[in-house]
């Protein structure tokens, strides 16, 4: 069983220097964070980082490559990692299998994006919810699609909600924190330690 360490950092508590963190980090995060014109997505870009600097020691952008979706990999190859970031958290999953991560702020159930992205079982899940229930199960729904997204590498297709395979042969873990939703999956079957990063 592979373990999955999950980083969670809250933007709002992170109160290091500016300045002297992006003279730390990989210029990818650098140069994507002067280019974000939001203040909380800038936030987000320097926390991503600072997360990958501190846990794998990415202060280079010759330590990671991304595949033609822009799903990153370390170079060294000596295990796998996925950032998530939503408004106020950003997520880091690192382990020795391939995995993907998402984050998301329970939002409002999208009736077009049931219709055109969640498949037969998905779609089973919500028959019966209403208000804040089916809003929360639509969100989990959203970010168990999304997290097996990052983990394939690949962006929706046409064939994505008839494909139950992917869903079947992965480990999906699923948990609220606030008003927030994480899951996250492995390609092998994992246990999950959540590690709460305080500055």
């Amino acid at each position: 069983m592979k373990n999955v360490k999950i980083v969670i950092a809250d933007i709002r508590q992170f109160t290091c220097d500016t300045e002297q963190v992006l003279s730390q980090i990989a210029p990818r995060y650098t140069k994507k964070y002067k280019k974000t014109k939001r203040p909380k997505d800038a936030q987000q870009e320097l926390v991503s980082g600072f997360l990958l600097k501190l846990y794998l020691g990415i202060t280079r952008d010759e330590q990671f490559t991304c595949n033609e979706y822009g799903k990153p990999f370390l170079t060294s190859g000596d295990c796998f990692f996925n950032l998530s970031h939503s408004e106020d958290y950003v997520v880091l999953a690192i382990v020795d299998c391939n995995v993907g991560i998402d984050v998301e702020k329970v939002r409002t159930c999208h009736e077009a994006t049931v219709k055109k992205v969640f498949n037969t079982r998905q779609k089973e899940k919500l028959l019966g919810l209403e208000g804040d229930a089916r809003n929360e199960k639509f969100t989990q729904i959203w970010t168990e699609c999304e997290a097996l997204l990052k983990l394939k590498g690949t962006g929706f297709g046409d064939e994505w909600n008839t494909d139950n395979s992917l869903v079947e042969s992965c480990d999906i873990h699923t948990f609220q924190m606030q008003d927030y939703v994480i899951t996250c999956v492995t390609e092998m079957e994992s246990s999950i330690e959540i590690e709460k990063y305080k500055v």
